[in-house]
Formats: C-alpha cells, structure tokens, sequence
C-alpha cells in the first residue's frame, strides 16, 4: 500500500493515509505483543502515533522510535510486506452528523482504549498524552480535571464544551459592539453565567463577527481558547473548531501540540509547577480562580491512586 505524505507527530497526516497506516497495523498487529485493534477512522491519534512507536521498537527493534511512518520508507516498507496476522480491525467511526449554526458534534463518547478517566479519555489514552509530553499521567488528568471533568468534553447536546469569553470577543473586535452588547463584548473579564449560556453567547457572537466569536470561547476536554488555534495545531479557528467537534481524540491532539508550542507550560507540566502552568494556561486571573491550587489538589488525588 502507499502513501501520499508522512504519517506521524506533526506530519501532514492526511486521512487516506492515515486510514491506510491503521489498517496495515491492525492487518499485522499480531506481531506487537499487546497490541490493540485500531479504529480505521483516519484520525492520527494518540493510540495510532503509540502503535507507529510499538511496531517500531518491537518488530523493527529501533532504538529511537520516531513514530512516523514516510512514503517508501522502512516502517512502511515493513509494514506492506508484513504477512497478515491480526483480528479483525475495530469498525470504522460514525460521520459527524451534519450541523448548522453553532458548531455541533457526534455523541460523546469516551476515547478507545479502556475505562475513562476524567473527561470521559480513556486510561490507555492519558499514558500516550503523558508519554508524548514527558510527563505523569496524573499530572494530565489535573489538569483535564480542573478545566471541564465535572461538565465532560461534551454537553448533552453532543456538541464540544464550551466557556465564552466577553473580554476575548471584545479584544479582537476592538470592543465595536461593546454598546449595545455588552453582556457579550465586555473589556471586563466575568459575567460568565451557567452552562446553558455559553452556545447562546457564542450564537449571538457569531451572528456579529463569526471568526472573533469562535477564537473567543475555550473548547472541550483541556478547555484550548480558539485564539490559540494555531499552537493548537491547526492553521484556521474554523478548522481547530471542526476537530473540536469531531471526536476527543482531536481534543487530545490540539492539547499535546498545545502544550508542547511552549517551552515553559511544557517544564510546568513535567516539574508539576501549577501557578506556573496556569498563569500560561489559564491567564493572570488564575489566583483568582484558584486554578493552580485546584490543579494541584487533583494531582495529589490521582498520583495517590
């Protein structure tokens, strides 16, 4: 089989290819010890980048697995002449159901993998995050446990989580609704109400200035303001939304790239240094909030177990 691009961490990973990478593992995974059935969803996740790693070291015996799959290289190489030995792969995901004004999405359901953990991600899944960033996996699940563990990554609508951010949507629309809006365009964080709020908020937001109002609420499991699309991993709010919407693993994907696009919130995560990761996580209002004390109760409560 072949591929167009690279497969793998911050690889174009396109969904052909990927679906193609998934399929070749799950067609040989019998020669992984352990190794899980895929989804064949074309979703470059955290339990395809830990099998890319897994038929690495163990089949090809890397010393340094990449995790990366290229076109007419030897993981790939191997990959196709590799004889079939493994079960039948997982079935494939169900497309997102079609979705008008604010963004929507499928069901939630918690990541494959095994029983979930806060936020519905699954046990297996919070050891590949803390694996790609270096860290413990209780350190992880604090800070998914703090952002949004009691609400879920999705609401009972199925669409992502959300918490709209007046002040946000006033910055980057210069405050030029602020007048006759300002419950929604406000220079002054707060005013953020109950959960049933947020969607009308943004729907009203959307309706004044689509793309301000998108990168003005904080979205999913890890609670990633669309400002910050781009350290998320995707060049567009529009399409950093759309993964948010598409399944947990994507949220996942955008907290790892997220994290690792900053050198300090990365060592606050690893060193366990909460008012350091949450003044960067969560801006200077953090001791306010208590994001940093909470974090590190919610440590305490998982690396105890």
């Amino acid at each position: 089989m072949m591929i167009a691009t690279p497969v793998g961490p911050r690889r174009p990973n396109r969904t052909a290819d990927v679906r193609t990478i998934q399929s070749l593992l799950n067609r040989t995974r019998s020669r992984v010890p352990g190794q899980e059935a895929l989804r064949e969803d074309g979703i470059f996740g955290p339990r395809t980048a830990a099998a890319i790693s897994r038929y690495q070291a163990q089949v090809l015996r890397f010393g340094k697995p990449d995790g990366v799959v290229d076109p007419g290289g030897p993981t790939l190489t191997a990959l196709s002449r590799a004889p079939a030995g493994g079960r039948p792969a997982a079935p494939p995901a169900p497309a997102p159901r079609p979705t008008g004004g604010a963004p929507a999405a499928p069901a939630p359901r918690p990541a494959a993998g095994g029983r979930a953990g806060p936020g519905g991600i699954s046990e297996a899944t919070y050891v590949d995050i803390a694996a790609r960033l270096g860290c413990e996996t209780a350190a992880v699940k604090a800070v998914v446990e703090t952002e949004v563990a009691i609400r879920g990554p999705y609401d009972s609508a199925g669409r992502p989580t959300i918490l709209f951010e007046r002040h946000k949507f006033h910055k980057h629309t210069n405050g030029r609704f602020a007048a006759a809006h300002p419950d929604i365009c406000n220079a002054t964080p707060g005013g953020y109400g109950r959960d049933s709020e947020q969607y009308p908020k943004l729907e009203r937001a959307m309706a004044l200035d689509r793309a301000a109002a998108l990168k003005s609420a904080s979205w999913g499991a890890f609670q990633i303001l669309g400002e910050n699309h781009v350290q998320a991993g995707h060049s567009t709010v529009e399409a950093f939304v759309d993964a948010m919407k598409k399944s947990l693993l994507l949220q996942v994907e955008a907290f790892i790239a997220f994290v690792r696009a900053d050198r300090r919130l990365l060592s606050a995560i690893r060193s366990r240094n909460w008012p350091e990761f949450a003044r960067i996580y969560n801006g200077p209002s953090y001791r306010k909030y208590k994001y940093d004390e909470k974090m590190r109760t919610n440590y305490q409560k998982y690396a105890a177990q």
